[in-house]
């Protein structure tokens, strides 16, 4: 009986040796995962380039470097009529909206998207997303930027698009 009593006792310290274990646990790998984020939160300005080239009838580019969105018009197009859709264009954004947009790009995990997206339509418009970040180079293609097309490569080309702030909107055809 006594030493039915003794493990009375002796059961809780037990318990509580044990869940204070798993606890420091715990906050062991929770701290490793912040640790992580904010080494992918470190944004050094000269390393981040983000390309996104639109196909269609657009065939345009913008580029993003450090916090300058360029926008690019087709070669054919430049100087034609419509001066939004037809002239080089710069634009400055704050580091701030350049960080929260790189770090969603990579929170989203954007390297570890598969290079090509094929569509089985014909009636395709390609958009092709690049991004360079800290010596890491990836260049992922849809071709369709609507079907099949990853959600983080449309965000990304609408993000850059407002970023820009001259509403250069995709046209759509029928089709």
């Amino acid at each position: 009986m006594k030493s039915f009593k003794l493990l009375f006792y002796i059961l809780p310290f037990c318990f509580f040796a044990c869940n204070l274990s798993s606890k420091k646990n715990t906050d062991q790998s929770n701290g490793n995962i912040d640790a992580a984020l904010e080494q992918k939160s470190k944004i050094d300005s000269s390393s981040i380039e983000i390309t996104v080239e639109r196909g269609a009838f657009h065939y345009d580019k913008f580029v993003l470097k450090d916090t300058l969105i360029t926008f690019y018009p087709s070669k054919e197009n430049i100087g034609v009529d419509n001066s939004n859709y037809n002239q080089i264009s710069k634009k400055i954004i704050s580091v701030q909206t350049r960080n929260n947009f790189v770090k969603k790009i990579l929170n989203d995990d954007f390297f570890k998207l598969k290079n090509f997206y094929a569509s089985n339509t014909t009636c395709n418009s390609h958009l092709t997303v690049a991004v360079k970040f800290n010596n890491q180079l990836k260049k992922v293609v849809s071709e369709d930027f609507d079907r099949e097309c990853p959600e983080l490569l449309k965000y990304i080309e609408k993000e850059i698009i407002r970023m820009h702030s001259k509403e250069l909107k995709r046209f759509l055809l029928p089709g």
